[in-house]
């Protein structure tokens, strides 16, 4: 075939003179050929279908558009076009699956299970390699070719990796100066690097941020700290923090420090009319105040149809009971019986009391013996007859004659005699211990300087003395409030080292 030969043609005076060019077809990126006669008029656009338009490429080709529609909004057309929207993620991709599964590393969604341990998964690839755990290594197609090695992997990456170990290459070289160490595996660099380089303790991955010196045992673990030191990572939505537009939101860096934030500035409020902007430490607490009035506006209601209907049609209770009329869902079934209740277990003790009969609360004590079916009317009796001079049940036997009756004035209280009797009572009783005043040089307790001068002479006071002193009749189980009482009666300032082994010392010896 010719190439580029021009071929001139004379045939007579009258005859046409042409010029036919002929050469090889090339690509269209070139520009197509175009058949020019000398006597033909000028082609003019729409005779020839191979004739360029008036763009600079070929007539085939089409203008993109530089804008496209991506995730509700026009943006510039990239060859990775599909941005993650979340704070602080400027990660993009050039598919919208594959986006979906990097949203998922957000939201904590994880949809693939492995069915042998039900572990959960982003992506289905991640499944897929999961899945070969679970399969013997003879089912590894790749394994190593040296001989009397008969380890086998699952991809030829991992093979090739392994054979390096037999060649004795060892690509990971430590780079600290004037050290020379170097490691077939990376992981082998990293423990010389925090065993060697690094102080005692350090592990594998490092905190590389200005002022940290945490390390941690994996990366994953690494990655999470690092979240630490971002000073925008939480954000508080409160709308007295964003009502104002042009001004800077409020950022937390941790996760507590925003509850903090929360509880102090923007603390649970009862929003009802009945409430002047009622606070509450816990929104638990908020919840359950918020359901009074639920049940309050419904029983408003209740009251305003019993009110507007006849008196007969609607019995109005008498008298308001514990807890309102809304909600009393759980009815007792016994016939006869009417009484309604807020839940089950209410409805379940009632039953027991009223209907069974059982008397499971019993009176410890052994002249009294009575029973009760409730736990406070049990509480209550305990309360009022069998409550000692100092305020505590007293499991001694007593008449029982005496047991409804409760003296207005206690003598032996406001003389101190109770006090006394109890005390003797701990001192047998109990790992209790008496007060050494004034016997205190008697004992490894030292005393102050400054305590010296008002023990003088008595201190040295024997036990044995015809007339000793009146021994302080203090009861106490703790080296702390002997040195409390000491101080506040007594006004001996003790040493703390020696009270705490003179009280361990006494109560072995009892």
């Amino acid at each position: 075939m010719l190439s580029g030969f021009t071929m001139p043609t004379t045939v007579s005076q009258t005859a046409i003179q042409t010029d036919t060019v002929l050469g090889k077809r090339k690509s269209r990126s070139n520009g197509p050929y175009v058949l020019c006669l000398a006597s033909s008029p000028e082609p003019g656009p729409s005779d020839s279908d191979f004739e360029p338009g008036p763009s600079s490429g070929p007539a085939y080709r089409t203008r993109k558009d530089p804008l496209v529609f991506i995730n509700g909004s026009l943006a510039e057309r990239s060859s990775k076009p599909y941005k993650c929207t979340f704070h602080g993620c400027d990660k993009s991709y050039a598919k919208p699956s594959r986006l979906e599964e990097h949203e998922r590393s957000h939201t904590g969604q994880r949809p693939y299970v492995c069915e042998t341990c039900q572990k959960t998964f982003l992506r289905d690839s991640h499944l897929h390699a999961h899945r070969r755990s679970h399969l013997p290594e003879s089912a590894r197609p790749f394994s190593c070719p040296q001989e009397g090695c008969n380890k086998r992997f699952w991809t030829s990456q991992h093979l090739a990796v392994h054979e390096k170990i037999h060649s004795g290459e060892c690509p990971f070289k430590c780079l600290e100066p004037h050290c020379e160490e170097s490691f077939a595996k990376h992981h082998q660099l990293r423990t010389h690097m925090c065993t060697v380089h690094a102080p005692p303790g350090t592990k594998p991955y490092q905190c590389t941020h200005e002022g940290c010196n945490k390390s941690f045992s994996t990366n994953q673990k690494l990655r999470a700290h690092v979240k630490v030191h971002d000073g925008k990572r939480y954000t508080c939505t409160h709308s007295t923090c964003t009502a104002h537009l042009d001004s800077e939101p409020r950022y937390f860096g941790t996760w507590t420090a925003l509850q903090h934030h929360l509880r102090t500035a923007h603390p649970p409020t009862c929003d009802h009319p009945s409430c002047s902007g009622v606070e509450f430490a816990t929104q638990k607490g908020l919840r359950a105040h918020q359901k009074l009035h639920e049940q309050r506006d419904a029983e408003a209601e209740l009251e305003e149809v019993g009110l507007g209907s006849d008196a007969d049609e609607v019995e109005r209770p008498r008298k308001r009971r514990r807890g309102g009329e809304y909600g009393r869902d759980w009815v007792c079934t016994v016939e006869g019986c009417d009484k309604d209740f807020k839940s089950n277990k209410a409805l379940a003790t009632h039953t027991r009391v009223a209907h069974l009969g059982r008397r499971d609360f019993v009176c410890p004590h052994d002249s009294c013996k009575r029973s009760f079916g409730y736990k406070h009317l049990l509480q209550r009796h305990l309360s009022r007859l069998h409550r000692t001079s100092s305020g505590s049940s007293d499991d001694s036997d007593a008449p029982a004659d005496k047991e409804c009756e409760e003296p207005l004035i206690d003598i032996d209280a406001i003389t101190g005699q109770s006090y006394n009797i109890n005390a003797q009572h701990k001192l047998h009783t109990t790992s209790s211990l008496l007060c050494p005043y004034p016997h205190l040089s008697e004992t490894s307790i030292e005393i102050e300087p400054a305590s010296q001068d008002n023990l003088e002479g008595i201190l040295l006071v024997p036990i044995a003395s015809p007339q000793p002193p009146l021994r302080c009749n203090y009861v106490f189980s703790r080296a702390y409030d002997l040195r409390r009482h000491l101080k506040s009666e007594h006004g001996v300032q003790t040493q703390k080292e020696s009270v705490d082994g003179w009280v361990r010392a006494a109560k072995k010896g009892a």
